[in-house]
């Protein structure tokens, strides 16, 4: 019997029962217990007279005082503008490691109270709290532009979503095009990769989406990455799929294969991060002068990286669940920041990790995040 139920038969037994006598009684609470499944004493409880069945639905529950008080969550909300907020499960594992920077870089001042409220606070209750604040930061929808590749797809194996996740070096590619809803003519593409093992992510803009230009910005990303790459994927545009990508990956021996026409499930990783990483970044907005790739490309190779690679948290999903035909249940792993899963990587050498701690140790997520707006700002005030 559903909750619901169980309250209709106590509204309808309970004047019976107070107006029965102490035998009729006896035979009413046996009928209640059978149908309700309570205990006796707690059935005897319910239908007192006393007991007023309907004081939450008048007057509502108690409130609970707020566990976490307003110094909290103003920490809280302050990581979470400067992580362009991500969901509770990513943010609540950075919480603190951001605190610490924030603090080291004397962003913020130490406070015993807050940081241990940011240890202990849940995903859920993250969620919960910063309900409100999402609302009114809305996010635009995603809006594409993909033409197919029709050449050496003979050629080109297919890879649908058996990536080997722990190893380093695979990187998913695409381009995400900054025409405003308007395709004709020459405007601004910008060449997306992420790596599979530890989310790093790398962009650069070019001008069109010819074979040379994409594949002149995949060797200055290449020349870029801490590890080595190893393979790329893409999917069937002609920017990706040509002979001139072709013979660039056969000369430095990279795994080169694309994904199924129309599955863009098959880019998961590269679909996500070009709303994430470039769309909300940039918006939506038409980009076609040379002022604006140059101002775009300075965003990209400076702030920009430094702040999404070593900052902003990634998940992993662990295991993936078939509940039924409709409902796949999926766990994901701790949130870490792509330079923390490099850190932990043994494929990395230690030389490698030095250095990029060294580089960490350097930096300041907040100027970070003030240099990328004012850049965006700059940037957007070129759209006509």
């Amino acid at each position: 019997m559903t909750p619901m139920s169980r309250k209709e038969l106590i509204s309808a037994i309970k004047l019976r029962y107070l107006k029965a006598g102490k035998t009729e009684k006896g035979g009413i609470l046996d009928e209640f217990c059978r149908s309700a499944g309570y205990a006796r004493k707690y059935a005897i409880l319910l239908l007192a007279a006393k007991t007023d069945n309907n004081r939450v639905a008048q007057i509502g529950r108690k409130q609970r005082p707020d566990k976490y008080c307003s110094e909290i969550m103003a920490a809280v909300v302050k990581i979470w503008e400067l992580l362009d907020f991500p969901c509770g499960q990513r943010l609540q594992p950075m919480l603190s490691v951001i605190y610490e920077v924030l603090i080291r870089c004397k962003e913020m001042t130490l406070n015993e109270a807050v940081r241990k409220g940011l240890s202990t606070i849940s995903a859920k209750t993250l969620n919960r709290r910063l309900s409100r604040e999402r609302e009114i930061r809305r996010l635009n929808k995603n809006r594409g532009l993909t033409c197919r590749g029709n050449l050496l797809k003979s050629s080109i194996p297919i890879r649908i979503t058996d990536w080997d996740t722990n190893r380093l070096g695979f990187m998913e590619i695409d381009t995400v095009a900054h025409n405003g809803g308007d395709p004709a003519g020459q405007f601004i593409f910008t060449l997306d990769l992420t790596e599979i093992f530890s989310g790093w992510t790398e962009q650069e803009a070019v001008m069109g989406k010819g074979e040379t230009g994409v594949l002149k910005a995949l060797k200055n990303i290449k020349k870029g990455l801490p590890f080595n790459l190893l393979g790329i994927d893409g999917d069937n545009g002609g920017e990706i799929i040509n002979y001139q990508m072709l013979k660039y990956c056969t000369e430095e021996k990279l795994i080169y294969t694309r994904s199924r026409p129309d599955k863009k499930n098959d880019n998961a990783y590269i679909e996500q991060k070009n709303r994430t990483h470039v769309r909300q970044l940039v918006g939506y907005g038409r980009y076609d002068t040379e002022l604006q790739l140059k101002l775009l490309n300075e965003l990209y190779h400076q702030e920009y990286r430094l702040f999404a690679n070593f900052f902003r948290p990634v998940m992993k999903i662990k295991s993936k669940e078939k509940i039924n035909n409709s409902l796949c249940r999926k766990r994901y792993d701790v949130a870490q920041a792509p330079y923390q899963r490099l850190l932990n990587c043994e494929q990395l050498p230690q030389e490698q990790k030095d250095e990029l701690t060294k580089l960490y140790l350097s930096l300041n997520p907040v100027q970070l995040k003030k240099a990328i707006n004012g850049k965006i700002a700059k940037l957007k005030a070129t759209l006509k």
